[in-house]
Protein backbone atom coordinates (compact mmCIF):
# COMPACT_ATOMS: atom_id res chain seq x y z
CA UNK A 1 0.00 0.00 0.00
CA UNK A 2 1.37 3.40 -0.99
CA UNK A 3 1.61 6.37 1.36
CA UNK A 4 -1.14 8.14 -0.63
CA UNK A 5 -3.48 5.13 -0.33
CA UNK A 6 -2.81 4.87 3.39
CA UNK A 7 -3.71 8.54 3.89
CA UNK A 8 -6.86 8.31 1.75
CA UNK A 9 -10.09 8.68 3.69
CA UNK A 10 -12.26 5.54 3.46
CA UNK A 11 -15.28 5.79 1.18
CA UNK A 12 -18.46 7.03 2.86
CA UNK A 13 -20.92 8.29 0.26
CA UNK A 14 -24.69 8.71 0.19
CA UNK A 15 -26.64 9.65 -2.94
CA UNK A 16 -30.27 10.76 -2.69
CA UNK A 17 -32.50 11.94 -5.50
CA UNK A 18 -36.17 12.77 -5.38
CA UNK A 19 -38.86 15.15 -4.17
CA UNK A 20 -38.87 16.64 -0.68
CA UNK A 21 -41.98 15.51 1.21
CA UNK A 22 -41.12 17.16 4.52
CA UNK A 23 -38.56 19.68 5.80
CA UNK A 24 -38.10 21.34 9.18
CA UNK A 25 -35.50 23.01 11.37
CA UNK A 26 -33.18 26.01 11.20
CA UNK A 27 -29.64 26.68 10.01
CA UNK A 28 -28.12 25.07 13.12
CA UNK A 29 -30.00 21.81 12.70
CA UNK A 30 -32.77 20.37 10.56
CA UNK A 31 -33.93 17.46 8.46
CA UNK A 32 -35.72 16.70 5.24
CA UNK A 33 -37.34 13.58 3.80
CA UNK A 34 -36.95 12.32 0.21
CA UNK A 35 -39.22 9.29 -0.41
CA UNK A 36 -38.48 6.59 -2.97
CA UNK A 37 -40.25 3.44 -4.20
CA UNK A 38 -38.89 -0.10 -4.32
CA UNK A 39 -40.44 -3.26 -5.76
CA UNK A 40 -40.17 -6.01 -3.12
CA UNK A 41 -41.01 -9.71 -3.03
CA UNK A 42 -42.76 -11.09 0.02
CA UNK A 43 -43.60 -14.67 0.92
CA UNK A 44 -47.36 -15.18 1.21
CA UNK A 45 -48.96 -18.28 2.71
CA UNK A 46 -52.48 -19.28 1.73
CA UNK A 47 -54.19 -22.59 2.57
CA UNK A 48 -50.85 -24.22 3.29
CA UNK A 49 -49.32 -23.02 0.03
CA UNK A 50 -46.40 -20.60 -0.09
CA UNK A 51 -45.61 -18.19 -2.89
CA UNK A 52 -43.85 -14.87 -3.47
CA UNK A 53 -45.83 -11.78 -4.40
CA UNK A 54 -44.42 -8.51 -5.63
CA UNK A 55 -45.54 -5.15 -4.29
CA UNK A 56 -44.30 -1.57 -4.27
CA UNK A 57 -43.02 -0.19 -0.97
CA UNK A 58 -42.45 3.51 -0.32
CA UNK A 59 -39.61 4.39 2.05
CA UNK A 60 -39.09 7.78 3.69
CA UNK A 61 -35.37 8.23 4.45
CA UNK A 62 -34.57 11.31 6.49
CA UNK A 63 -31.44 13.34 5.78
CA UNK A 64 -30.04 15.62 8.49
CA UNK A 65 -28.27 18.95 7.99
CA UNK A 66 -26.38 21.16 10.41
CA UNK A 67 -23.78 23.91 10.57
CA UNK A 68 -21.11 21.57 9.09
CA UNK A 69 -23.10 20.94 5.90
CA UNK A 70 -21.28 22.47 2.94
CA UNK A 71 -24.51 23.80 1.45
CA UNK A 72 -25.69 26.73 3.57
CA UNK A 73 -29.13 28.30 4.03
CA UNK A 74 -30.87 24.99 3.32
CA UNK A 75 -34.01 25.82 5.28
CA UNK A 76 -34.39 29.09 3.32
CA UNK A 77 -33.48 27.68 -0.09
CA UNK A 78 -35.58 24.49 -0.21
CA UNK A 79 -39.19 23.63 0.48
CA UNK A 80 -41.61 20.72 0.26
CA UNK A 81 -42.23 19.65 -3.34
CA UNK A 82 -38.75 20.60 -4.59
CA UNK A 83 -36.85 17.99 -6.61
CA UNK A 84 -33.33 17.67 -5.26
CA UNK A 85 -29.98 15.94 -5.58
CA UNK A 86 -28.18 15.19 -2.32
CA UNK A 87 -24.62 14.07 -1.64
CA UNK A 88 -23.97 13.08 1.93
CA UNK A 89 -22.51 10.50 4.26
CA UNK A 90 -23.58 7.91 6.80
CA UNK A 91 -23.07 8.78 10.45
CA UNK A 92 -24.64 8.24 13.85
CA UNK A 93 -25.96 10.09 16.87
CA UNK A 94 -27.35 9.11 20.27
CA UNK A 95 -30.02 10.46 22.58
CA UNK A 96 -30.99 9.76 26.16
CA UNK A 97 -33.68 7.14 26.53
CA UNK A 98 -34.69 6.25 30.08
CA UNK A 99 -31.59 5.42 32.10
CA UNK A 100 -29.41 4.88 29.04
CA UNK A 101 -28.83 6.07 25.48
CA UNK A 102 -30.26 5.01 22.14
CA UNK A 103 -27.96 5.01 19.10
CA UNK A 104 -29.28 5.92 15.65
CA UNK A 105 -27.66 5.48 12.25
CA UNK A 106 -28.44 8.48 10.06
CA UNK A 107 -27.80 10.20 6.74
CA UNK A 108 -26.10 13.60 6.91
CA UNK A 109 -26.17 16.13 4.06
CA UNK A 110 -22.92 17.46 2.64
CA UNK A 111 -24.33 19.12 -0.46
CA UNK A 112 -27.84 19.60 -1.81
CA UNK A 113 -28.99 21.27 -5.01
CA UNK A 114 -32.17 21.58 -7.03
CA UNK A 115 -32.58 18.84 -9.62
CA UNK A 116 -33.40 19.49 -13.25
CA UNK A 117 -35.76 17.58 -15.52
CA UNK A 118 -34.62 14.73 -17.73
CA UNK A 119 -35.08 16.90 -20.82
CA UNK A 120 -32.95 19.65 -19.28
CA UNK A 121 -30.25 17.07 -18.63
CA UNK A 122 -30.33 16.05 -22.30
CA UNK A 123 -30.96 19.33 -24.14
CA UNK A 124 -30.62 22.09 -21.58
CA UNK A 125 -34.29 23.11 -21.91
CA UNK A 126 -37.44 21.95 -20.15
CA UNK A 127 -39.78 19.61 -22.02
CA UNK A 128 -43.55 19.81 -22.13
CA UNK A 129 -43.98 17.06 -19.54
CA UNK A 130 -41.53 18.33 -16.96
CA UNK A 131 -40.47 14.78 -15.99
CA UNK A 132 -37.71 14.21 -13.44
CA UNK A 133 -35.49 11.17 -13.01
CA UNK A 134 -36.75 8.45 -10.69
CA UNK A 135 -36.04 8.84 -6.99
CA UNK A 136 -32.88 7.07 -5.80
CA UNK A 137 -31.20 6.13 -2.53
CA UNK A 138 -27.77 4.51 -2.51
CA UNK A 139 -25.05 4.23 0.12
CA UNK A 140 -21.42 3.21 -0.56
CA UNK A 141 -19.08 2.44 2.33
CA UNK A 142 -15.58 1.26 3.08
CA UNK A 143 -15.77 0.23 6.73
CA UNK A 144 -14.28 -1.90 9.50
CA UNK A 145 -16.46 -4.57 11.10
CA UNK A 146 -16.77 -3.99 14.84
CA UNK A 147 -19.57 -6.45 15.57
CA UNK A 148 -21.62 -9.25 13.99
CA UNK A 149 -24.88 -10.69 15.34
CA UNK A 150 -26.58 -13.58 13.56
CA UNK A 151 -30.35 -13.32 13.98
CA UNK A 152 -31.16 -16.13 11.59
CA UNK A 153 -29.39 -18.14 8.92
CA UNK A 154 -29.99 -15.33 6.42
CA UNK A 155 -30.33 -12.26 8.68
CA UNK A 156 -27.33 -10.47 10.23
CA UNK A 157 -26.88 -7.29 12.20
CA UNK A 158 -23.45 -5.83 11.41
CA UNK A 159 -21.75 -2.98 13.26
CA UNK A 160 -19.44 -0.92 11.07
CA UNK A 161 -16.89 1.79 11.79
CA UNK A 162 -17.02 4.50 9.11
CA UNK A 163 -15.14 7.79 8.76
CA UNK A 164 -15.89 11.27 7.49
CA UNK A 165 -13.59 14.30 7.67
CA UNK A 166 -11.44 12.67 10.33
CA UNK A 167 -14.36 11.65 12.56
CA UNK A 168 -15.29 8.02 13.19
CA UNK A 169 -18.89 6.82 13.52
CA UNK A 170 -20.19 3.39 14.47
CA UNK A 171 -23.24 2.55 12.37
CA UNK A 172 -25.52 -0.47 12.31
CA UNK A 173 -26.59 -2.28 9.15
CA UNK A 174 -29.10 -5.10 8.69
CA UNK A 175 -28.29 -7.71 6.06
CA UNK A 176 -31.47 -9.54 5.03
CA UNK A 177 -31.28 -12.55 2.71
CA UNK A 178 -27.58 -12.75 3.39
CA UNK A 179 -25.60 -15.44 1.53
CA UNK A 180 -25.31 -18.82 3.21
CA UNK A 181 -22.38 -19.12 5.61
CA UNK A 182 -21.72 -15.38 5.79
CA UNK A 183 -20.50 -15.73 9.39
CA UNK A 184 -17.63 -17.86 8.09
CA UNK A 185 -16.62 -15.25 5.52
CA UNK A 186 -16.59 -12.05 7.59
CA UNK A 187 -14.89 -11.45 10.93
CA UNK A 188 -14.20 -8.70 13.43
CA UNK A 189 -11.82 -5.99 12.16
CA UNK A 190 -12.28 -7.05 8.53
CA UNK A 191 -12.36 -4.12 6.11
CA UNK A 192 -15.41 -4.44 3.86
CA UNK A 193 -16.94 -2.57 0.93
CA UNK A 194 -20.70 -2.17 1.31
CA UNK A 195 -23.60 -1.13 -0.91
CA UNK A 196 -26.89 -0.37 0.81
CA UNK A 197 -29.83 1.97 1.27
CA UNK A 198 -31.81 3.59 4.07
CA UNK A 199 -35.26 2.08 4.53
CA UNK A 200 -38.07 3.10 6.87
CA UNK A 201 -41.03 1.52 8.62
CA UNK A 202 -44.25 3.11 9.82
CA UNK A 203 -45.86 2.29 13.16
CA UNK A 204 -48.77 3.74 15.11
CA UNK A 205 -48.92 4.07 18.89
CA UNK A 206 -51.74 5.73 20.81
CA UNK A 207 -52.96 7.53 17.72
CA UNK A 208 -49.53 8.86 16.74
CA UNK A 209 -47.56 7.80 13.65
CA UNK A 210 -43.86 7.02 14.02
CA UNK A 211 -41.22 6.32 11.38
CA UNK A 212 -38.05 4.40 12.16
CA UNK A 213 -35.08 4.05 9.84
CA UNK A 214 -32.89 1.05 9.07
CA UNK A 215 -29.66 1.00 7.10
CA UNK A 216 -30.08 -2.10 4.93
CA UNK A 217 -27.02 -3.81 3.46
CA UNK A 218 -27.65 -5.02 -0.08
CA UNK A 219 -24.20 -6.40 -0.89
CA UNK A 220 -20.69 -6.51 0.54
CA UNK A 221 -17.23 -7.89 -0.15
CA UNK A 222 -14.17 -7.99 2.08
CA UNK A 223 -11.14 -5.95 1.14
CA UNK A 224 -9.04 -9.14 1.23
CA UNK A 225 -11.29 -10.85 -1.31
CA UNK A 226 -11.35 -7.76 -3.52
CA UNK A 227 -7.54 -7.56 -3.55
CA UNK A 228 -7.23 -11.28 -4.32
CA UNK A 229 -9.70 -11.04 -7.21
CA UNK A 230 -8.08 -7.86 -8.52
CA UNK A 231 -4.59 -9.37 -8.46
CA UNK A 232 -5.84 -12.57 -10.12
CA UNK A 233 -7.55 -10.60 -12.91
CA UNK A 234 -4.44 -8.43 -13.35
CA UNK A 235 -2.21 -11.52 -13.61
CA UNK A 236 -4.58 -13.14 -16.11
CA UNK A 237 -4.60 -10.00 -18.27
CA UNK A 238 -0.80 -9.80 -18.20
CA UNK A 239 -0.57 -13.47 -19.18
CA UNK A 240 -2.92 -12.95 -22.12
CA UNK A 241 -0.93 -9.90 -23.29
CA UNK A 242 2.34 -11.86 -23.07
CA UNK A 243 0.75 -14.70 -25.02
CA UNK A 244 -0.38 -12.31 -27.78
CA UNK A 245 3.07 -10.69 -27.97
CA UNK A 246 4.83 -14.05 -28.20
CA UNK A 247 2.77 -15.05 -31.23
CA UNK A 248 3.59 -11.88 -33.15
Amino acid sequence: MTREENMREPMNEVYLRGRISHIYGNERFGALTVPYNVTVSRRVRNHGQSRFEQSVETYFPEALFNSTSRTKNIIQSFREGDYVLIKGYLGAYSYQSGAGYTECTAIYIDEIKHDITRMEQMLGIEGLGGKYADAANEIHLEAKISGVSKHREDIYEIRLEVSKDGRTYTVTGMYFRAPHGLDQKIHLNNIVYVIGAMESSRTEHRGKVYFSQTFVIQDLVTQKEFIERYNAAKAETAQEENSVMSTQ
